[in-house]
């Protein structure tokens, strides 16, 4: 038959029985008193010893088979170990209710003796079962509400929800007082109970954090200290590295700081007295940057100066528009528009004063391009029209004169690039690029001694380009040569070519020789020396 395997039950293990081996340990063939060995035969054709073997064998029998069904499954029970298991800072110290919690082991195989006064059950394996069971939920529900009070005591439940919390304490004692009684149903509601109150805690601590930071605000915002600094306190004990809530308590412990000099501000603003009240204002958001209402007296103050000076601004135009002084009437009134730009007062008292000098400094600067013009001192040029468009953009002979002074400093410089590098000529590419460009000068007026020059330099670069030159090739008639730009020369012993002018690369090839790179210059101006082009380093078999 198996052995029950339910919790809480041993089963009776059936002990050996050696069977042959005689009571006090004598061997059966000695005879009882004389110590004398019966023969075998003997032994065997007396009755009684048949008898008593049969009758042992019955006895081992009913122990091992019937003998375990008769008897009651045993129950090991060991003491109860309780230990503190809601242990908040301040109920430790304080004496407040604790809730105990068994063991692993216990809970798993120690079934208490019932308390004295329990409501007697009866002592059944289904009875035992039950009681487990119920033992078990009280103990998951008693992990659950460690957890939930942990959470609720890191996030300073004391501060915000002490009623609630004692009363969740309140029910964990009852509930460990039927623990201890073995009432695991008592136990079990009251846990219950108590991690109801614990889980709603936990459930209102986001909006209570939400409601704890906008009540903060709001009485930063209302010059309330105490206030604010109880709800940011709130809202640190449930969250104490929030930025937020951290700035709110540093503002608050600012705040009487910020009252003072709001109220000096105002006070000097009252007394017509705007700088002083801005530089009040401003120190106020130098100890508090976030406070609104500093910020907004800030901006008010600023305003009113800006009015008071463009006012003044704007008068010292006028005046010095009558005294003919126009640009000094002209400097005032841009000052005025720098202040408020959208002012169209000021967008009018500019104008009004440009105008007046147009015609002198215009005119100077004009003079001043057509000079440089002339020198073909295109970039002075440019400036000065752009001096002239400074007064006056609409100026059509100044746009014009301008675009004229950018097409020939951009020519100009061109034709610097190209004559400080004769040898990119030699590349057929820029070679066309320059023959087009060349085209292009010719055909602008009045070129002027300057251009002239560049033109007749440039020409001769072109025609140099142009013209071949003659190279003379050495080789031994059995290395191939290939004249980069060219092609294949193949072997010889002399060869004449005439190329472009430029740079080129030559490559002999030979079996069983090194190859060999030659690069050589054809330069139109110089007489060319003959090159050689010739594979003769042997390659070595290890090589």
């Amino acid at each position: 038959m198996t052995a029950s395997k339910e919790p809480g039950f041993v089963p009776i293990k059936p002990a050996a029985v050696d069977l042959t081996a005689a009571a006090g340990g004598k061997d059966p063939k000695r005879r009882r008193g004389t110590g004398q060995q019966l023969p075998d035969r003997q032994l065997l054709t007396r009755p009684w010893l048949w008898l008593g073997g049969g009758a042992l064998l019955c006895v081992v029998s009913i122990v091992f088979l019937l003998l375990p069904r008769w008897l009651p499954s045993p129950v090991i029970e060991a003491p109860i170990i309780e230990n503190p298991t809601i242990e908040s800072g301040s109920a430790a110290r304080q004496g407040e209710p604790v809730v105990p919690a068994l063991r692993a082991d216990q809970a798993t195989r120690q079934t208490p003796p019932p308390a004295a006064g329990a409501p007697a059950t009866a002592d059944t394996p289904w009875s035992r079962a039950q009681q487990f069971s119920v033992r078990k939920d009280s103990q998951a529900l008693l992990q659950e509400l460690l957890d939930a009070q942990k959470t609720l005591e890191e996030r300073g439940v004391t501060l915000w929800g002490k009623r609630e919390y004692a009363r969740a304490l309140e029910h964990a004692q009852a509930g460990d007082a039927g623990y201890s009684r073995q009432n695991f149903a008592q136990a079990h509601d009251h846990y219950a109970a108590a991690l109801d109150i614990l889980s709603g805690l936990l459930e209102g601590i986001e909006q209570l954090f939400a409601d704890s930071m906008a009540a903060g605000n709001a009485a930063l915002a209302a010059g309330a200290a105490d206030a604010a600094g109880a709800a940011f306190n709130v809202a640190l004990a449930i969250d104490p590295i929030d930025r937020d809530a951290l700035l709110g308590l540093e503002r608050t412990q600012n705040l009487p700081r910020v009252m003072a000099l709001l109220e000096q501000g105002d006070a000097l603003l009252r007394d017509v007295k705007p700088e002083q009240a801005r530089d009040a204002y401003q120190q106020a958001l130098e100890v508090d940057a976030h406070s609104l209402r500093a910020r907004q007296q800030l901006d008010l103050t600023k305003a009113r100066i800006n009015d008071d000076a463009f006012n003044l601004a704007m008068s010292s135009g006028f005046r010095l528009l009558e005294q003919q002084r126009h640009a000094p009437a002209r400097a005032a009134f841009a000052r005025a528009l720098k202040l408020k730009p959208r002012s169209r007062a000021a967008r009018d008292g500019i104008e009004q004063a440009t105008q007046r000098i147009t015609s002198t400094q215009v005119n100077a600067a004009l003079k001043q391009a057509r000079d440089a013009a002339q020198q073909e001192d295109w970039q002075g040029a440019i400036a000065s029209y752009n001096a002239a468009l400074k007064l006056n953009s609409s100026l059509g002979n100044a746009l014009e004169g301008k675009q004229r002074a950018t097409l020939r400093a951009e020519v100009h410089s061109r034709l610097e690039e190209l004559l400080a590098q004769p040898e990119r000529l030699f590349d057929e590419a820029v070679y066309n690029d320059a023959l087009s460009f060349l085209d292009t000068i010719r055909a602008l007026p009045e070129p002027g001694p300057i251009l002239s020059a560049q033109l007749h330099r440039l020409t001769h670069m072109l025609t140099l380009a142009a013209t071949p030159v003659s190279v003379e090739l050495h080789s031994d008639n059995l290395t191939r040569v290939t004249l980069y730009k060219v092609g294949e020369l193949g072997a010889f012993a002399s060869k004449v070519l005439s190329l472009r002018p430029g740079h080129y690369v030559a490559v002999g090839r030979r079996d069983g020789y090194r190859d060999v790179r030659v690069e050589f210059f054809a330069d139109p101006d110089n007489a060319m020396q003959p090159v050689l082009v010739s594979s003769s380093e042997r390659i070595a078999l290890g090589d």
